[in-house]
This record gives C-alpha cells, structure tokens and sequence, in this order.
C-alpha cells in the first residue's frame, strides 16, 4: 500500500451500470466510485480492495480502485 491508499472493502458493484460502493475496512463509512475509477476489473461483492479518496462535486468518491494483494 503506498501514500494515501486507504483499504476497503467492495459491498455493491454493478459493472453494467458503472457503479458502485465500498466500506473503508473496519468502520462503517462508506464511499460511492464509478467504473472510471476501478483499475484493475472484475471486481465483485466481498472483494478487498486498496484505493484513494477524493473530494468531488458531490461529495468524497473513491478513485483509483485495486483489488489488494494483486502485483
């Protein structure tokens, strides 16, 4: 994990819609990204994730989205 990266944990993603929600790991807040955002693919439900926050329009949004543990 560098800088930044936060870890979490993937509760809804629906591709076909390019969008989703994850959990920052261990707490209960959550974060909405789009397809855009998700770097490396195939993510499904449960899957643990690394990514970055960031603060949009519309509130913070998680963005470069990786599933962890993946070189």
């Amino acid at each position: 994990m560098t800088d930044g990266q936060k870890l979490g944990r993937i509760i809804f993603y629906l591709e076909s819609k390019g969008m989703g929600y994850l959990r920052l790991e261990g707490t209960r807040e959550e974060f909405h990204f789009r397809g855009k955002n998700v770097m490396s693919g195939n993510l499904k439900k449960g899957d643990l994730v690394y990514f970055k926050l960031r603060d949009g329009k519309q509130g913070w949004f998680a963005d470069e989205i990786r599933k962890a543990g993946l070189a």
